[in-house]
Parts: C-alpha cells; structure tokens; sequence
C-alpha cells in the first residue's frame, strides 16, 4: 500500500497534535513496513495506523480525541476505547503514555477495551526513535525496529493469547536484522568478529539483545521482566507457544531458536567491548 492513500490521515493527525501540542511517535505495523521498505524488503503492509502519543492526564488524552471527532470527522467506535475511524475508513490507534500511566498501564472511561498494558512505550520514545520522511511530505518521529522488537515482546507477555502476531513479527525482523542493521554493527559491535566463531544470526541475536538494552538502562524493573521473559522462554523450551511461533514463521529447529533466544539475552548482559 502506498503511504500516499494515508496523506489524509497523516495530515489531520499531524494537525491536531500540533495544535494542542502533543509529542508522539508512529509504532505497530506501518513503523515497522516503514523500516522494511527503507531496506527494499517485502512484508505484509497493513491498513491500520498506530501512535503513541505523550500526555499527561486523562483529560488531556479526551481532548485528543474529542478534537479529531469534532474537527476533522473521526468516529469512535465501540469495540476499542483507544481507536478512531478516519473519514477514510482507515482505523488509528491513539495509546497514551506518559504521566496518565498507572503501574504500566492505561485505564480510560468507555466501552468495549478500555485498558491497556504499555511498558516500554516511555523508553522507546526517549531511546528508541527514528526521525522518516514520508513521500507524502510528512515528517515523523517512529519506533525503530529494536524498539519494536521490545515492545512486541512485552506486549506478547501481556496477552499470549491476543499476541500471537506480534512472536512471528519478531521472527521475521530476526532472520532480516544483520541485512538492515550492518551500519550499526559494524559501527557499534565490532567484537562479534573476534576470534570466536559466530553465524551471523548469533551476532543478530546478541545486538540485539545488546541494543534493547540501551533503550531500557534507566527503567530496573523493565530490565528485569525482560530477563524474566527471555528465560521463561529459554527455560520453557519447545513447550514455549511463543517459540514454536518463531519457528512457525522461519523454519528454523528449536534448538537454533533456543540458542538465539540465549544470544539476545547474552547481549542484553554483555554491552559491546570499546574498540582499541
């Protein structure tokens, strides 16, 4: 799908965020269809647009939303407290972040969802953002794909049930990560080409468990669920949901997929070594 047929979307969001000053990012699917296509690389496109947007009450949120209905001719709909309708048919996630948390999550008045879990929204924000500039002339602040990866993992441990895209998500950004991230490790993680032998998924593996950590450093109880996570999958094996999705969607043996679940969590405890 070409960005152009979201021209509108961009614009009016752009719009209002501007007007009641309003800092946000892009996240989900089309931030991670951005990055692919900016590697001329195929992936499922989507529909849906997804920001998280900075505020810093309940009210303020409300404002958001109330102005895009009323200005601009968004419709809510009843199923999901924390999504609007573009006059164009295209549906817009609106996750709130920021001071209107309480314990990592969001509640709002409404019908249908009205909560939901958003660790790591604040430190993709401050850590793990990319200025893009779209073909439509808008210019935005989106999730990189290492910040991707962190908030997809948490999100899966959130609701496995509901998540279960979000493990071949992260499977598929595994297998394409050394191709879109050389820049980056050859810049910042030199060390993974020492005398040890390494195949170039470990080396995915352990930067990214390595750079994921970097987005996290200020938040100790993030790091330590993220530990958790890592292992209860490491631990838990082929009996792991989560794992047999990875391998649903690259094709790889459990105990590769083991193996590179033990390299990100590696990375996450072994920064890079300076270079000499």
């Amino acid at each position: 799908m070409k960005h152009t047929e979201l021209k509108n979307v961009f614009d009016t969001l752009e719009k209002a965020f501007t007007e009641l000053s309003i800092d946000y990012y892009l996240i989900g699917a089309l931030a991670r269809q951005i990055w692919y296509e900016r590697a001329q690389m195929k992936f499922r496109t989507t529909r849906d647009v997804d920001y998280a947007i900075l505020v810093g009450s309940h009210q303020e949120y409300e404002t958001v939303k109330q102005y895009l209905i009323k200005n601009e001719n968004y419709l809510p709909i009843r199923e999901n407290a924390f999504v609007l309708i573009s006059p164009d048919g295209f549906q817009v996630d609106l996750l709130p972040f920021g001071e209107i948390e309480s314990q990592g999550s969001v509640k709002i008045e409404g019908i249908g969802m009205t909560t939901i879990q958003i660790s790591g929204m604040k430190e993709v924000y401050e850590n793990g953002t990319e200025i893009v500039n779209l073909e439509t002339g808008n210019t935005f602040k989106a999730a990189t794909l290492i910040g991707i990866v962190l908030l997809k993992l948490v999100a899966y441990d959130d609701r496995p049930e509901r998540r279960q895209k979000d493990a071949t998500d992260i499977g598929n950004i595994f297998v394409n990560f050394f191709d879109m991230h050389q820049d980056l490790i050859y810049a910042n993680h030199l060390d993974m080409f020492d005398e040890q032998e390494r195949t170039l998924e470990n080396i995915s593996a352990i930067v990214l468990g390595r750079e994921i950590k970097k987005i996290i450093s200020s938040n100790a109880n993030l790091i330590d669920r993220l530990n958790r996570i890592l292992n209860d999958h490491i631990n838990s094996g082929e009996k792991s949901i989560f794992t047999q999705l990875i391998i649903k969607e690259i094709g790889k043996e459990i105990d590769l997929i083991i193996e590179y679940l033990r390299d990100i969590l590696w990375g996450f405890e072994n920064p890079s070594k300076p270079v000499d």
